[in-house]
């Protein structure tokens, strides 16, 4: 039996649809593996979103490419890397046998069985992949919690982003296909379903001529078995107050929004294509806090666009201050081959990109621990997922609504005996910048 090794880099989306072609691996016969050095075909889904993701995934690759001279006979690429930059990929890493873009990932059974045969393989076309739960999907991590893709690719354009030139317009699945899965989720116990999209506030605008989030929100509340449904990925400009009634409606919504904001100076925000104004954004959150009493609000900014003052980043850094998002990450602008803002004038120096990333990181951690800290005294739900064990005592390491897997952060419970998956009461006792600390309510 061929033995496979499969390395996932980036986000979620793409998680998901190396979930897929581990189903479709799997349900093809072969064996997967976790020890690269055991497997005759190893796979990196790679990232190409920005230059750091970029970099991650040709050092991924390289690392993997070292394991030709031993046991592994093919070596194949897939994901975002593949899609834009298949030429160079070709012609710079000849230890690379087979190819596939974005939006052809469901050949790599062929790709395997032709690489393995002796004939390279490279396949890019399309980055319109069409998603249905008809096909195998064989998930990564803990059983009890999964990413459902409702929706692929963006219709925004923002002037800094590749997106649409990585994953294509647009394009849903129907709100059957969607609510169909999410029933093989509850059916294998998963307990927390992560709705992900580039921008879910669109989904269905294309199969349905309009949104449609609040109707499948809707029907996803019918499914049962499943605790906690969150929103990740929503463009502020088309979250609409119906979002907002269903989200306060319905205690399995969790109450938490990734809300990607990136820039408030309206100077910046028009130079990136992106829609609405400061205030449009600022009545957003007080909306949110209003209808949502505890909500955690998670945005994303970048620092050094191009042409961006000190004035402009002071307006950014004023904003933070107002805002007090409860989780926030920035990312220093990355010019882009190809996108318009790369050929924009006045791009900032590097140096000068990272003191306002500190500057923002600095601030933003002050304001974490401020809302952490009115935790303190609170009961709330916990979802463990680690048990960790040291000298001195057992500590249950979970998550609260408020944190989405893998990006927020995390509660300590003490002394508790307690398994991954399952959900506790615990009462907060110290907070930090990003974690918190509690015991057990029996």
């Amino acid at each position: 039996m061929v033995a496979v090794g499969l390395v996932n880099l980036g986000c979620a989306k793409n998680q998901v649809d190396a979930e897929i072609m581990l189903g479709l691996i799997d349900e093809a016969g072969f064996k997967l593996v976790n020890d690269y050095s055991q497997a005759e075909v190893l796979i990196v889904n790679t990232c190409g979103f920005i230059g750091d993701a970029k970099e991650e995934s040709i050092d991924t690759i390289l690392q993997l490419a070292e394991y030709k001279k031993d046991n592994c006979k093919s070596l194949i690429v897939t994901g975002c890397l593949a899609q834009r930059h298949l030429e160079e990929l070709e012609a710079e890493i000849p230890e690379i046998d087979g190819i596939l873009g974005t939006g052809n990932f469901d050949k790599i059974v062929e790709v395997i069985k032709e690489t393995l045969s002796g004939k390279s393989r490279a396949e890019v076309g399309n980055p319109e992949f069409n998603y249905h739960n008809r096909l195998p999907q064989k998930r990564i991590g803990q059983d009890y919690t999964a990413y459902l893709k409702i929706a692929e690719g963006c219709n925004n354009c923002c002037s800094y982003c590749v997106i649409p030139e990585l994953r294509g317009k647009l394009h849903s699945r129907e709100i059957e296909d969607i609510v169909t899965e999410a029933v093989e989720l509850a059916d294998q116990g998963v307990k927390e379903v992560n709705i992900i999209a580039q921008d879910i506030t669109k989904y269905g605008s294309d199969l349905y001529g309009e949104p449609r989030l609040v109707e499948l929100l809707t029907e996803l509340m019918k499914v049962k078995g499943i605790k906690w449904f969150r929103l990740l990925y929503a463009y502020p400009n088309d979250f609409s107050d119906e979002l907002i009634e269903v989200m306060a409606k319905h205690e399995r919504i969790c109450n938490y929004i990734d809300l990607p904001i990136q820039h408030v100076d309206d100077k910046i925000r028009s130079k990136m294509r992106r829609r609405g104004t400061k205030e449009d954004i600022l009545s957003l959150i007080r909306k949110l806090r209003d209808r949502i009493p505890g909500i955690s609000i998670r945005t994303s900014l970048i620092v050094g666009f191009p042409g961006e003052t000190e004035d402009e980043f002071k307006n950014l850094l004023d904003f933070v201050q107002q805002a007090r998002f409860d989780r926030l990450g920035v990312f220093t602008y990355s010019r882009e081959e190809g996108t318009a803002a790369a050929e924009m004038p006045d791009q900032v120096a590097e140096e000068i990109k990272e003191e306002r990333y500190e500057r923002i990181m600095d601030l933003q951690q002050r304001i974490s621990l401020e809302r952490n800290q009115e935790w303190i005294g609170r009961e709330v739900e916990v979802l463990i997922e680690e048990i960790q064990q040291n000298e001195d005592q057992k500590l249950a390491v979970g998550r609260t609504q408020q944190d989405a897997p893998e990006i927020d952060g995390l509660v300590y419970v003490e002394d508790v005996k307690a398994e991954p998956g399952e959900f506790i009461k615990v009462r907060i006792k110290d907070a930090y910048e990003y974690d918190l600390i509690g015991e057990r309510v029996e």
